[in-house]
């Protein structure tokens, strides 16, 4: 940062320099400053979203023990059950959650079962 403002200041004193000479300083390239992509300013969907229980829990307590249920279906019960995300793509984090999970096994294509 030191250096940035170092450079930044000798920027602000040519473009002084240059103005007491009647020369105007060049137009400026770039995106205007303040509007650049800095933390969550590049993402889509508004602010994240902040469960108290994590999607895998949410997931193993809609889901009955022995239940046989595609992603899509658990990603409507999750919802309904509360759990909130931003997501664009929530299916897919929801078949993630469901391959990964201990308790549930896969049966076929699109189609699990919970097992613990």
């Amino acid at each position: 940062m030191k250096r940035r403002d170092k450079l930044a200041r000798l920027v602000a004193a040519l473009e002084a320099e240059m103005a007491g000479l009647g020369l105007a300083p060049g137009k400026r390239r770039g995106r205007p400053p303040g509007s650049g992509k800095g933390a969550g300013k590049g993402r889509r969907g508004g602010k994240r979203a902040h469960n108290k229980v994590s999607l895998p829990d949410v997931i193993a307590k809609v889901v009955r023990l022995g239940s046989t249920i595609s992603p899509a279906e658990v990603g409507s019960k999750v919802r309904k059950a509360g759990y909130k995300s931003t997501a664009a793509h929530f299916g897919m984090m929801v078949s993630n959650a469901l391959s990964k999970h201990s308790g549930f096994k896969r049966v076929s294509r699109g189609q699990y079962k919970r097992v613990k």
